[in-house]
């Protein structure tokens, strides 16, 4: 086997403009399969981490939701989440709120601005100013850069603002272009309780469960205990929110997407493919003298299809390595301007060099059998 490789690479050396011509096909096709392949799972492991960021491991998330438009501001009360509290396979009950940010009016001398905002979260990047945890007592504000470029016009840090006519003192500036949704501004939780969280209806109830418990059991019980006894369940309906399956189904659908976007892709492989079946239909009519001398000494038809098979195969590996390596700096390039990072997975590399053997082995086999299939007196005769 080694000497039948060793064969190949000196034979497509000899040829190394027009192989290298034959192999463009491929290296394109492979390069971008891998950048496809990146781009999506790069998006698919964003979305899904964020997704992740509600962690429901052994959490139960029960929700409300208003029948009317005229009952929006009801949902969970102290004595529902008492009730949920009593069901077996609970350990706590915490009432929270589908509402990520709640509104505000934002005044810097004569500019005016609407925004929402939320509580500071455990971590954020700032591009300008130091971030840390404010005291709840606190009247720092952190702000996006586009509100900052809506107030100021430079030298936002340390500017007095009034929300909703309390003054605040910027402390920083962040980024809200990302994949992460960020609201316009974020002050401490002690002020947020104290002022905004009223606007927040307690339409979300997060059900801390034992290890063991049955999540389904646990979920099936709620509802039904709160269509009976939970104080809105005149004006709302009550369900089990479930991520998990949300998250499963958009990674199926982002997956399904990814695949076919990769077998559009794929076709340029099977163009490439072509060529390299010319390519080797035109070596073995180069090399009928060869095969002609080899087959005298011996060499049977299966040693001469598998000569020219290893040296297609060789070809296309060849060009897929390439490829993948092209892949690699393409998607650094391409992650320079993502908001996400694109990721080349294992799986990714192992396909393209799969797909690289399967054009050589396919489209090589025909030129293949053709040169094994020629007979030596008619090769003889040539010469």
């Amino acid at each position: 086997m080694t000497e039948k490789i060793l064969i190949a690479l000196k034979s497509i050396g000899k040829n190394k403009n027009r192989n290298f011509l034959t192999m463009l096909g491929i290296i394109i096709g492979i390069a971008s399969v891998i950048c496809i392949l990146a781009i999506g799972d790069g998006f698919a492991h964003t979305v899904t981490k964020g997704m992740g960021d509600h962690n429901t491991h052994n959490k139960v998330i029960l929700q409300w939701e208003a029948t009317s438009d005229y009952n929006t501001d009801g949902g969970f009360t102290s004595n529902d989440a008492a009730v949920l509290e009593k069901i077996p396979g609970v350990n706590r009950v915490k009432l929270t709120s589908s509402i990520v940010e709640a509104g505000a009016k934002v005044q810097y001398k004569t500019k005016h601005v609407s925004i929402g905002l939320n509580k500071q979260p455990k971590h954020l990047k700032l591009i300008k100013g130091n971030y840390f945890t404010m005291d709840n007592a606190s009247n720092g504000i952190y702000i996006s850069h586009d509100l900052a470029q809506k107030l100021f016009k430079k030298n936002a840090l340390n500017r007095l603002i009034s929300v909703d006519g309390t003054i605040f003192v910027v402390q920083g500036i962040y980024s809200a272009n990302g994949m992460t949704y960020r609201p316009d501004a974020y002050v401490s939780k002690g002020i947020f309780k104290q002022l905004f969280a009223s606007q927040l209806s307690r339409d979300e109830v997060k059900m801390y469960i034992q290890p063991d418990a049955s999540k389904k059991r646990i979920g099936k019980e709620a509802v039904k205990k709160m269509k009976k006894m939970g104080e809105q369940k005149d004006t709302g309906r009550y369900s089990v929110s479930n991520p998990d399956q949300i998250s499963k189904q958009f990674t199926k659908i982002l997956n399904g997407i990814t695949y076919f976007i990769a077998f559009i892709a794929g076709i340029s492989l099977l163009i490439a493919g072509i060529g390299v079946m010319n390519v080797m239909y035109i070596t073995v009519s180069e090399r009928r003298k060869e095969i002609g001398i080899r087959r005298a000494f011996g060499a049977t038809a299966s040693d001469i299809r598998n000569q020219f098979l290893i040296e297609s195969v060789v070809l296309c590996i060849i060009g897929g390595l390439i490829g993948i390596a092209l892949g690699y700096g393409l998607v650094a390039v391409i992650n320079a301007f993502l908001p996400f990072k694109a990721v080349i997975t294992t799986y990714a590399i192992i396909l393209s060099l799969s797909v690289s053997t399967a054009v050589g082995l396919v489209f090589g086999f025909i030129p293949s059998n053709k040169a094994a299939k020629s007979e030596l007196v008619g090769l003889l005769k040539e010469e």
